[in-house]
C-alpha cells in the first residue's frame, strides 16, 4: 500500500492532478528514481532516500484534497501565495491554492506530492527529512523539492525542466 489522495470536489484540474499522484505513489518508476538520489541536503535530512522511498511506499496514509481561498484575513494572509500547504490542526487534509491552479497539471500533482512528503516526514518522528523554513532557496536538493519536482520530471517523460519553487518567503 501506498499514500492514497483523494478529492470530493469536481474541479478537473484537480481531480487529474490527484489521479496523477496516485499513479506515481502505486508504480515504481517514483521509488526507483528516489533509491537512485544518493543524498538529499543533510541540512535537513537524516535519513537515506533508499529509506524515504520505502517509507513512501509502505505508507498507509490518507489525505483528502482541499481548496482553499487566500483572502486578506490574518488566518490566510501567509498563505496567499503559496501552492499549497499542509496543517498540523488538519492532519488528513492537503490545501491548494484556487488562485494557483492555472499552471500545468504536473506541477499541481508535483505540489501535492511535495505536501505529502511533508506528512510523510512529520508521521515518522525518528526521521527528519522536511526542508526547514519556507524561503524555496537552496532548497532543490531536500526531500520535498526533490521529489515534487522529481515527480514532474517523470510525468514530462523524464525530460529535464526547471524546478518549481513549493514555497514563498512573506
Amino acid at each position: 500500500m501506498a499514500i492514497h489522495v483523494m478529492f470530493n470536489d469536481d474541479h478537473p484540474v484537480v481531480l487529474q492532478a490527484v489521479q496523477e499522484a496516485n499513479q506515481l505513489f502505486n508504480g515504481r518508476e517514483l521509488y526507483q528514481h528516489i533509491r537512485r538520489k544518493e543524498s538529499f541536503d543533510p541540512r535537513y535530512t537524516n535519513v537515506s532516500p533508499f529509506i524515504i522511498a520505502d517509507l513512501l511506499q509502505n505508507s498507509k496514509l490518507m489525505f483528502n484534497v482541499e481548496l482553499f481561498y487566500p483572502s486578506g484575513l490574518i488566518s490566510h494572509w501567509k498563505y496567499r501565495k503559496t501552492l499549497g500547504y499542509k496543517d498540523h490542526a488538519f492532519p488528513n487534509t492537503l490545501f491548494l491554492n484556487v488562485k494557483k491552479l492555472d499552471r500545468p497539471i504536473h506541477e499541481i500533482t508535483a505540489t501535492i506530492i511535495h505536501e505529502c512528503v511533508h506528512a510523510l516526514d512529520e508521521e515518522n518522528q525518528q526521521y527528519s527529512f522536511g526542508h526547514g523554513d519556507n524561503s524555496p532557496k537552496y532548497k532543490g536538493e531536500t526531500a520535498p523539492y526533490w521529489i515534487g519536482n522529481e515527480a514532474i520530471r517523470i510525468l514530462k517523460g523524464n525530460q529535464a525542466h526547471v524546478g518549481i519553487e513549493f514555497d514563498v518567503e512573506e
